[in-house]
């Protein structure tokens, strides 16, 4: 066995895979990066950045190894068709998940909602912490994490809060039928157009009688105000209404059950 012979047998070989291996794992880290911070600065999803970035960086990956098999002669041919093979058996078997994975790669790229949207999905309500590529996930206002498939997701109505930069506060109060109705759309509409947080844009805040039941009549008032001040709003409206009511002698009715009549035999 001569010196040669090793050199080109063994020693050569391997240089040259350790040197692929370098390359094309740094290279994959680097692309990584590169994509990360390019699409950061591009204000696009988090998410999507995320699985852009590692779908680059797994590519540059399975390529080194495919071509580090080629210094080794191995012939890749067949193993890419057994890998094909493997993969369409995996397919079959997951058949649910492979739907839940088309549903976050359309999820990512249509953003129906993104990442910190505040979203409502088949009746569960709260802030987009994470979309994977199986599932989103979402942080609840009392600090609960749920967990949805986005086969799932993609075939429910999705109700995004955060879309638009403004919201409408909508509410109804309810005074008895011997307080004067006039006075209680007055002071309403005074709270809520005088609020810091309400908006006169759209329009300003509607306050109109709307119904007249057994107990009550009912007054519904609308204000508009930013996305994000929506429930400071809303509790605003309903304590400070409350505290004017009570100051101007106006009555909050409570719900009474009338017994059915009594009957003599």
């Amino acid at each position: 066995m001569t010196l040669t012979y090793v050199l080109n047998t063994f020693i050569y070989p391997i240089i040259k895979i350790i040197a692929v291996l370098c390359i094309g794992f740094t290279l994959s880290s680097f692309t990584k990066s590169v994509i990360t911070k390019a699409m950061s600065k591009s204000n696009f999803d988090v998410s999507l950045i995320r699985f852009l970035a590692r779908s680059a960086q797994i590519s540059i990956v399975v390529f080194t190894l495919i071509s580090t098999l080629g210094i080794l002669n191995i012939p890749t041919t067949g193993l890419i068709a057994g890998l094909s093979a493997l993969a369409a058996a995996i397919a079959l078997a997951l058949q649910g998940s492979l739907s839940n994975i088309a549903g976050g790669i359309f999820i990512l790229m249509t953003r129906p909602f993104k990442t910190g949207d505040f979203i409502e999905i088949s009746d569960n309500t709260g802030t987009v912490t994470d979309i994977q590529l199986i599932h989103t996930v979402l942080k609840t206002v009392d600090n609960r994490e749920i967990i949805m498939p986005n086969g799932v997701v993609v075939n429910s109505t999705v109700i995004n809060y955060s879309n638009a930069d403004t919201r409408r506060v909508d509410l109804v109060f309810s005074i008895c039928h011997s307080d004067d109705a006039r006075l209680a759309e007055d002071i309403i509409f005074k709270i809520a157009l005088e609020h810091d947080l309400s908006l006169t844009e759209p329009e300003e805040p509607f306050v109109r009688e709307s119904a007249h039941t057994v107990n009550s009549i009912d007054i519904t008032t609308r204000v508009w105000c930013k996305s994000e001040d929506y429930w400071t709003l809303y509790f605003d409206l309903i304590e400070q209404v409350r505290a004017e009511f009570a100051k101007n002698d106006i009555s909050i009715p409570h719900n009474r059950i009338i017994s059915p009549p009594k009957t003599t035999n």
